[in-house]
Protein backbone atom coordinates (compact mmCIF):
# COMPACT_ATOMS: atom_id res chain seq x y z
CA UNK A 1 0.00 0.00 0.00
CA UNK A 2 1.34 3.47 -0.71
CA UNK A 3 1.44 6.72 1.25
CA UNK A 4 1.29 9.99 0.32
CA UNK A 5 3.26 11.74 -0.73
CA UNK A 6 4.26 9.67 -3.64
CA UNK A 7 5.18 10.12 -7.43
CA UNK A 8 2.93 7.05 -8.69
CA UNK A 9 -1.27 7.44 -9.13
CA UNK A 10 -3.18 5.66 -6.05
CA UNK A 11 -6.81 4.61 -7.10
CA UNK A 12 -9.00 3.28 -4.91
CA UNK A 13 -12.99 3.19 -4.47
CA UNK A 14 -15.59 1.56 -2.74
CA UNK A 15 -15.14 -2.38 -3.49
CA UNK A 16 -14.17 -4.63 -2.22
CA UNK A 17 -10.64 -6.02 -3.19
CA UNK A 18 -9.23 -9.98 -3.29
CA UNK A 19 -5.58 -11.36 -1.36
CA UNK A 20 -3.67 -9.56 -3.94
CA UNK A 21 -5.22 -6.12 -3.49
CA UNK A 22 -7.72 -6.90 -6.95
CA UNK A 23 -11.39 -5.38 -6.59
CA UNK A 24 -13.92 -7.91 -6.76
CA UNK A 25 -17.74 -8.60 -6.22
CA UNK A 26 -18.06 -11.74 -5.76
CA UNK A 27 -19.57 -12.90 -2.46
CA UNK A 28 -17.85 -15.32 -1.46
CA UNK A 29 -14.33 -12.97 -1.58
CA UNK A 30 -16.32 -10.15 -0.39
CA UNK A 31 -17.54 -12.43 2.97
CA UNK A 32 -13.81 -13.85 3.43
CA UNK A 33 -12.16 -10.32 3.45
CA UNK A 34 -14.76 -8.75 5.74
CA UNK A 35 -13.90 -12.14 8.42
CA UNK A 36 -10.02 -11.47 8.06
CA UNK A 37 -10.43 -7.68 8.94
CA UNK A 38 -12.55 -9.17 12.02
CA UNK A 39 -9.78 -11.47 13.05
CA UNK A 40 -7.57 -9.02 12.63
CA UNK A 41 -9.19 -6.33 14.71
CA UNK A 42 -10.08 -9.21 17.49
CA UNK A 43 -6.43 -9.51 17.32
CA UNK A 44 -5.46 -5.93 18.25
CA UNK A 45 -8.31 -6.16 20.69
CA UNK A 46 -6.77 -8.89 22.81
CA UNK A 47 -2.84 -6.68 22.43
CA UNK A 48 -4.42 -3.83 23.55
CA UNK A 49 -5.63 -5.55 27.04
CA UNK A 50 -2.56 -5.84 27.99
CA UNK A 51 -1.85 -2.12 27.26
CA UNK A 52 -2.90 1.28 29.49
CA UNK A 53 -5.87 1.99 27.65
CA UNK A 54 -7.83 4.12 30.09
CA UNK A 55 -6.49 7.10 32.31
CA UNK A 56 -8.86 7.34 35.77
CA UNK A 57 -7.85 10.48 37.62
CA UNK A 58 -9.79 10.95 41.29
CA UNK A 59 -12.61 8.40 42.86
CA UNK A 60 -15.35 11.40 43.11
CA UNK A 61 -18.64 11.87 42.00
CA UNK A 62 -19.94 12.99 39.12
CA UNK A 63 -17.98 10.60 36.68
CA UNK A 64 -16.93 12.67 34.01
CA UNK A 65 -15.49 11.27 30.50
CA UNK A 66 -13.34 13.25 28.26
CA UNK A 67 -10.52 12.55 25.45
CA UNK A 68 -7.61 14.10 24.02
CA UNK A 69 -6.33 17.09 25.58
CA UNK A 70 -9.59 17.99 26.56
CA UNK A 71 -8.94 16.29 30.18
CA UNK A 72 -5.94 18.82 31.04
CA UNK A 73 -8.69 21.52 31.15
CA UNK A 74 -11.44 19.49 32.95
CA UNK A 75 -8.83 18.31 35.59
CA UNK A 76 -7.55 22.37 35.85
CA UNK A 77 -11.62 22.88 36.38
CA UNK A 78 -12.21 20.77 38.44
CA UNK A 79 -9.00 21.98 40.81
CA UNK A 80 -10.25 25.32 39.78
CA UNK A 81 -13.53 24.48 41.25
CA UNK A 82 -12.87 22.65 44.08
CA UNK A 83 -14.73 19.84 42.91
CA UNK A 84 -14.50 15.79 43.61
CA UNK A 85 -15.23 13.92 40.28
CA UNK A 86 -13.59 10.84 38.88
CA UNK A 87 -12.07 11.88 35.54
CA UNK A 88 -12.13 9.05 32.93
CA UNK A 89 -10.21 9.38 29.45
CA UNK A 90 -10.31 6.65 27.11
CA UNK A 91 -6.27 6.59 25.24
CA UNK A 92 -7.83 4.95 22.45
CA UNK A 93 -11.88 5.24 20.94
CA UNK A 94 -11.16 2.04 18.37
CA UNK A 95 -11.46 -0.31 19.56
CA UNK A 96 -13.47 0.88 22.25
CA UNK A 97 -11.53 -0.53 25.25
CA UNK A 98 -15.13 -1.70 26.64
CA UNK A 99 -12.91 -4.69 29.34
CA UNK A 100 -12.23 -1.64 31.02
CA UNK A 101 -15.29 1.04 30.82
CA UNK A 102 -17.95 -2.14 31.45
CA UNK A 103 -17.40 -1.02 35.32
CA UNK A 104 -18.29 2.97 34.72
CA UNK A 105 -21.76 1.49 33.09
CA UNK A 106 -23.89 1.85 35.88
CA UNK A 107 -22.84 5.45 36.23
CA UNK A 108 -24.66 8.76 34.99
CA UNK A 109 -21.97 10.44 32.87
CA UNK A 110 -20.98 13.81 32.19
CA UNK A 111 -18.95 13.92 29.24
CA UNK A 112 -16.95 16.65 28.22
CA UNK A 113 -15.47 17.06 24.08
CA UNK A 114 -14.68 19.66 22.07
CA UNK A 115 -16.85 19.37 19.12
CA UNK A 116 -20.45 19.89 18.13
CA UNK A 117 -22.39 16.26 17.67
CA UNK A 118 -21.11 14.51 20.81
CA UNK A 119 -18.83 11.94 19.49
CA UNK A 120 -17.71 10.47 22.81
CA UNK A 121 -21.06 10.60 24.51
CA UNK A 122 -22.52 8.70 21.39
CA UNK A 123 -19.69 5.85 21.47
CA UNK A 124 -20.31 5.65 25.18
CA UNK A 125 -23.84 4.97 24.76
CA UNK A 126 -23.30 2.77 21.65
CA UNK A 127 -20.45 0.29 22.48
CA UNK A 128 -21.13 0.15 26.37
CA UNK A 129 -24.81 1.36 26.66
CA UNK A 130 -23.45 4.37 29.49
CA UNK A 131 -26.12 6.88 30.46
CA UNK A 132 -25.03 10.18 29.56
CA UNK A 133 -26.79 12.65 32.20
CA UNK A 134 -25.26 16.09 30.32
CA UNK A 135 -22.83 16.94 28.05
CA UNK A 136 -20.70 19.72 27.31
CA UNK A 137 -19.63 20.76 23.75
CA UNK A 138 -17.97 23.26 23.01
CA UNK A 139 -16.57 23.86 19.05
CA UNK A 140 -15.39 27.59 18.48
CA UNK A 141 -11.98 26.00 17.64
CA UNK A 142 -10.93 27.16 21.15
CA UNK A 143 -9.50 24.85 24.23
CA UNK A 144 -12.21 24.94 27.11
CA UNK A 145 -11.08 27.97 29.71
CA UNK A 146 -10.71 25.63 33.33
CA UNK A 147 -12.73 28.43 34.97
CA UNK A 148 -15.49 28.87 33.11
CA UNK A 149 -16.04 24.87 32.33
CA UNK A 150 -15.61 24.62 36.44
CA UNK A 151 -18.67 26.59 36.61
CA UNK A 152 -20.46 24.83 33.65
CA UNK A 153 -19.55 21.49 35.80
CA UNK A 154 -20.96 22.68 38.75
CA UNK A 155 -24.07 23.90 37.07
CA UNK A 156 -24.91 20.51 35.70
CA UNK A 157 -24.17 18.66 39.00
Amino acid sequence: MLFPPSKEFIHWNSYEHDERGITTEKPELITMMHNKRKKKFKAIEDYMKNMNTVNVFGTGEPTIFTWGSTTMSVLEALKYGKIGATVIQPIYLNPMPVWILNKFKDKEAIVVELNSTGQLASLLKEKIGITVKERINQYDARPFDPMELSLKIKEVI
